[in-house]
């Protein structure tokens, strides 16, 4: 019997409260473009509170002259559908017939087996950003003689927590209040560095200058990408920053625009973990698992070592949710996982696939006997008494164990061999391995 799948554990996140108190907008649409999930910021972007919005057709958010080409194009474009994460940026109207330029992030909702189900965008107001790099690129000619513009285009951005600086040279010689927000530098201090790159995380530093040895000296570059900084008070936070190079005669100057996105950040991280793990236990799930297979196949295969893949199923675990109930259940499995991560190294995966059901790799196995002590490690640590309710409760577990490449090449192959190998131990007498013998 092979285990069961599993859905996707995205949809319980969505009442999380990491998402509905993220300033950024939060909307999930299925493939039919219709709203699934509405968070607080969408809310506050555009106008409509989540009942408002909820089933309706995602081009509500378009003006009237975009919403019929964006309701045929824009999530269904092929790039959407192929890569991890689209940008865009482009106009939107409120509730109130009000436009708003917004910068949009979208990326594919898959389900355990890789299948699109719909999107998740992430929305910032960026107006304002907008109307500045619109007026800037009008005016570049006049920008040499007019440092006084310089600033007060500055200091405008910094209600709406818009940092923008100027660099001359490496050196940052003007920036607004916002900067000194983010950072936690004063205007004087930062107008005081050395160089600009004392702001960014020693990683992002090593980085950037990697990439642009000569920045320190006066080297220019353009573009949008994340910039992890280092405040004062020594917190890591993400930015996205916006750098356009501003002619100056001989001298080039840069223009930054940026935004702090840490939230924003950590959500997706969010989303992500809970995707790829199983939300009681936080071990991986059936999606991880098979990526995790795979790529112990691949360096097996280079290094030409062989690893197991042991499938196990809890012996008498069912009399705990009828005698003591569910939250019960819960935390024995929760005792499980403890038990199982103890037995096997970090690099090793531990895996739980079904209610009661568990799948361990465990890499660099030179053959049966190894393996064999793994399982016996396992099916010792689990013997153990469970402690419920100031009574103790006994299980076991039935183990099976396939080893690569000896069982089979592939992932779909060990897990079926382990798990059949699984179900011999239990007509065998349960609490017991057995390894599978094809």
């Amino acid at each position: 019997m092979k285990p069961s799948k599993q859905t996707s554990p995205v949809p319980p996140i969505f009442g999380d409260n990491i998402l509905d108190d993220t300033v950024e907008a939060i909307v999930c649409i299925d493939l039919a473009g219709v709203i699934t999930y509405w968070n607080r910021g969408a809310e506050s972007l555009y106008g409509y509170t989540a009942k408002e919005a909820i089933g309706k057709h995602f081009s509500v958010l378009y003006p009237a002259e975009q919403a019929a080409a964006e309701e045929s194009a824009h999530h269904f474009a092929p790039q959407v559908l192929t890569v991890k994460r689209h940008e865009i940026d482009g106009w939107r109207i409120r509730k109130s017939g009000e436009q708003v330029y917004i910068h949009l992030s979208t990326a594919p909702l898959l389900d355990s087996d890789g299948k699109h189900t719909g999107f998740i965008d992430y929305s910032i107001d960026i107006t304002k950003r907008k109307q500045v790099e619109d007026a800037l690129a009008e005016r570049d000619a006049q920008l040499r003689q007019q440092h006084m513009l310089y600033q007060a285009l500055l200091d405008a951005q910094s209600g709406a927590g818009v940092g923008l600086f100027i660099l001359e040279n490496g050196k940052i010689a003007f920036a607004n209040a916002a900067v000194s927000l983010l950072t936690g530098y004063s205007n004087e201090e930062l107008l005081g560095m050395e160089n600009f790159m004392l702001v960014a995380n020693e990683e992002e530093r090593m980085k950037i200058l990697e990439r642009h040895p000569h920045l320190l000296d006066g080297e220019t570059f353009e573009g949008r990408f994340d910039f992890a900084i280092q405040t004062k008070g020594g917190e890591k936070r993400i930015t996205e920053v916006a750098v356009a190079t501003i002619a100056n005669g001989e001298d080039a100057r840069m223009l930054v625009i940026m935004v702090d996105i840490t939230e924003r950040k950590s959500a997706e991280q969010r989303l992500q973990h809970l995707a790829l793990h199983d939300p009681l236990t936080e071990l991986a799930n059936r999606t991880l698992l098979f990526d995790r297979v795979g790529s112990t196949i691949t360096a097996s295969r280079r290094s030409r070592t062989a690893f197991a893949l042991f499938y196990l199923d809890l012996d008498n675990f069912k009399p705990i949710n009828d005698v003591f109930g569910h939250d019960a259940g819960d935390m024995a499995l929760k005792t499980v996982a403890d038990r199982l991560r103890s037995c096997v190294r970090e690099s090793d995966t531990v895996a739980r696939v079904g209610g009661d059901e568990f799948v361990l790799v465990v890499r660099d196995v030179s053959g049966r006997k190894t393996a064999e002590a793994v399982a016996a490690k396992v099916i010792t640590a689990l013997a153990e008494p469970l402690l419920i309710d100031k009574q103790k409760f006994q299980i076991g577990t039935s183990l099976g164990i396939a080893l690569y490449p000896e069982h089979g090449a592939d992932a779909d192959t060990l897990i079926q061999h382990a798990d059949a190998a699984m179900y011999t131990a239990k007509r065998l007498g349960k609490n017991r391995f057995v390894a599978w013998q094809g």
